[in-house]
């Protein structure tokens, strides 16, 4: 009864199990001896003889009588505590470990648990807590949550038998490091954090080990990207997470939340969200016609600044390299080009897997449809839409600009203006990390010599403007300083180059059209460092 059996064979077994269990912890004796009670491998007591009795022996007190050592099953039972009072199974035991600051834990769990120890730990110190379960209550595991102060709240599971598991912070994982920075307003391009909390975890051997430090730079970018990539998860903006996505893969962010947003872009491509309005075929067909072509006659214009001797005045500054070359395409890639050359991508367009003309900034981008924007991406896009002869014209074009500007050409951007109403803001050209994209860009971007451009179809002005900004070399002629304007036609046939020192003094763009205008593309190339 005080084993709780329900048969009597069951509970004698039982009984055995728990009097040999106490014997051999001490807990039970019947006289002094010099050698402990052993089972032998038969499973009896090697001091018994076979007939259950006490064999005769000597000790420091004399022989030992049989009345006085001769031991019942319910004298050794009411003699010892009963199984509730036995102490509660040990969760685990934590040790925490903080490096420059200190912290406060608590573990939730399906279960209620007792604390045994301090659950504060300050700096440059160290703690061990004690997490234990009430009886009965094991099952197969215990599943909860480490709370650390100013960290996410930390999965973790602990296994009760072969059935269970035991991870900390996702399946699978022994060790884990948890990471915390400020928020990170990315939408508004606000610097990126640059410190951070981090907490290694490891959970062996029934110890749950957590290290406190301070972030890497890596580990400050990783979390932060995480942090946007779930953030663009709860929008449901298509193009943005796409972006977040790319750039999260590029900060080693985890497995589990790549998958995560992996399947959310699955079920939005499902849903037909990555096809953007402007972007379906049968508007693309209708608007992106050599027949629509425009041609306004017009001249240069250019605003100076008020101030006659300001820097910004000057049309070029040393260093500085900026033209515009009247007829390129057809020099290189021979007569009628241009217009070969647009109609060839229209069509490669139309025939690509819908989402690989998306917007962006005003304008569309056709590019392959992960859109990666390297040479060799496009071109094995071209050729998959049957464009073999627009993949050698874009190729040639490659060369030809390698060959005259220097460098290599890192990546190409195909630009798409379907009507005068389309427009590209006024931006630099991002030449290195030091430099601020866009939140939602996700190039990889090289140290770069400069950037042609090829205009096809319509005409349109493209602004130039003299900067004095902290990035820029030019100097403010005064607190009023309004810098130099122009605009520079760009004909169907013609490239623009301009050099890394132009780029950083200027910005350039394409305005939209009062007047209206017909269907343009433009083909960028950025020419990396040699």
């Amino acid at each position: 009864r005080h084993i709780g059996s329900s048969s009597p064979f069951e509970s004698l077994g039982r009984c055995e199990n728990r009097i040999m269990d106490l014997v051999l912890n001490g807990q039970l004796a019947t006289a002094p001896r010099k050698k402990p009670l052993l089972r032998g491998r038969s499973g009896s007591f090697s001091h018994l003889s076979k007939d259950g009795r006490p064999k005769a022996g000597k000790s420091d007190e004399g022989p030992i009588r049989t009345a006085n050592t001769a031991v019942t099953v319910a004298s050794l039972l009411l003699n010892t505590p009963p199984l509730s009072s036995s102490p509660s199974p040990v969760l685990f035991r934590l040790r925490v470990a903080c490096q420059s600051f200190g912290t406060t834990v608590h573990v939730s769990a399906n279960a209620e648990l007792s604390v045994n120890g301090s659950e504060t730990c300050a700096a440059q110190a160290a703690e061990q807590i004690t997490y234990s379960l009430p009886m009965g209550a094991q099952g197969n595991q215990t599943d909860g949550q480490l709370l650390l102060e100013g960290f996410p709240a930390i999965p973790f599971a602990v296994a009760h038998s072969k059935v269970g598991s035991t991870f900390i912070g996702s399946c699978g994982r022994w060790r884990y490091t948890a990471l915390a920075t400020p928020h990170w307003d990315w939408r508004h391009s606000v610097e990126r954090p640059t410190e951070g909390k981090a907490a290694d975890l490891e959970l062996a051997g029934g110890v749950l080990s957590v290290q406190l430090r301070a972030a890497t730079s890596a580990e400050v970018k990783r979390c932060c990207q995480q942090q946007a990539l779930q953030d663009a998860q709860e929008t449901g903006d298509y193009d943005e997470l796409h972006a977040q996505l790319t750039k999260a893969r590029l900060a080693s962010v985890d497995l589990e939340h790549l998958e995560r947003a992996e399947e959310k872009l699955k079920l939005m491509r499902k849903q037909r969200m990555h096809v953007a309005a402007g972007c379906g075929k049968d508007e693309l067909r209708q608007q992106m016609s050599w027949e629509l072509i425009t041609a306004p006659q017009g001249s240069d214009t250019e605003r100076p600044c008020p101030v006659t001797d300001c820097p910004c005045n000057e049309p070029c500054n040393p260093g500085e390299v900026l033209s515009i070359i009247s007829g390129a395409v057809d020099q290189c890639l021979g007569p009628g080009a241009d217009r070969l050359l647009f109609e060839s991508l229209v069509e490669a367009a139309l025939a690509s897997e819908e989402g690989s003309v998306w917007p962006a900034g005003g304008k569309l981008i056709f590019s392959a449809f992960d859109r990666n924007q390297s040479v060799n991406a496009l071109v094995r896009t071209l050729e998959s839409a049957n464009q073999q002869r627009c993949a050698q014209m874009m190729l040639k074009l490659v060369q030809s600009s390698e060959a005259t500007y220097g460098g290599f050409v890192s990546a190409v951007q195909v630009n798409f203006h379907c009507t005068g109403e389309s427009f590209h803001d006024q931006h630099r050209d991002v030449y290195g990390a030091k430099q601020r994209a866009g939140p939602n860009c996700a190039c990889s971007f090289k140290e770069c010599v400069g950037t042609v451009c090829y205009s096809l179809g319509s005409s349109r002005l493209c602004r130039l403007c003299s900067m004095v900004d902290s990035f820029s070399a030019l100097k403010p002629c005064g607190d009023s300083c309004q810098g130099r304007e122009e605009h520079r036609w760009l004909r169907s046939g013609d490239a623009m180059f301009f050099n890394a020192k132009w780029n950083q003094n200027h910005t350039h763009g394409i305005p939209k059209m009062s007047s209206g205008s017909g269907p343009r593309i433009s083909v960028a190339f950025l020419l990396g460092a040699s």
